[in-house]
C-alpha cells in the first residue's frame, strides 16, 4: 500500500537516477551546463604539473581597456605548453570567450602592453584573476558547455567543479 507513495516520492526526489540504467543516467547528465570561465577555472586550480618555463603576465589585468590585449597574451603564453592537455583546453576556451564575449573584441590601447617575466605558477594565478574579472561581464558570464564535454573530450580532471557551479569559490 505505501509502496506506490515511496515510489514516486523516490523518483521525484532526485535519487531516480539511482535506479536509471546507465545510458539514460549519461543522458540526463548531457543536459547540465556548466559556465565555460567556470570550468577554466576549475582545471587552472586542478594543474599541478610542474612547467619550467619563465612566463609573460599582462600587468593591468583588471583594466577594461587592456581586455583584449591581455585576452591574447595569455593565449600566446598558453600556447607554449601544449604538452599540457587541461592547458591546452584553458587556450582553446580563451580563443572561444574571445570571439564571444564583446569586452574582449574591443582594440586595447597602447599602454596595456607592459608585461612581467614570471613562472607558471604566478601566471596561472593572473589568469585566474583576469577569469574572474572577465566573469563578472554579463555577456561573458553566460557562455556555457554541457557538463559531459568536460569529460568526454578530454582527459583533464576537475575534480571539485560543484564549487565553481555554486559561486563558492
Amino acid at each position: 500500500m505505501y509502496r506506490l507513495p515511496l515510489f514516486l516520492l523516490l523518483f521525484s526526489s532526485g535519487a531516480s537516477s539511482y535506479f536509471l540504467p546507465l545510458k539514460e543516467t549519461l543522458h540526463l547528465q548531457n543536459k547540465t551546463k556548466l559556465s565555460l570561465i567556470d570550468e577554466m577555472l576549475c582545471l587552472l586550480e586542478a594543474e599541478k604539473e610542474p612547467i619550467n618555463k619563465q612566463f609573460l603576465k599582462p600587468l593591468y589585468i583588471k583594466n577594461q581597456s587592456c581586455a583584449h590585449y591581455n585576452t591574447e597574451k595569455f593565449i600566446h603564453e598558453l600556447e607554449k605548453i601544449p604538452m599540457c592537455k587541461c592547458m591546452r583546453k584553458v587556450e582553446k576556451d580563451m580563443k572561444r570567450l574571445e570571439e564571444t564575449c564583446s569586452i574582449l573584441q574591443k582594440p586595447s590601447s597602447d599602454t596595456c602592453s607592459q608585461d612581467a617575466i614570471t613562472n607558471f605558477s604566478l601566471f596561472k594565478e593572473s589568469l585566474e584573476e583576469f577569469l574572474k574579472w572577465v566573469n563578472q561581464k554579463r555577456d561573458c558570464s553566460n557562455i556555457m558547455r554541457s557538463e559531459s564535454d568536460v569529460h568526454l573530450h578530454c582527459k583533464c580532471s576537475c575534480p571539485d567543479l560543484w564549487k565553481y557551479r555554486k559561486g563558492l569559490l
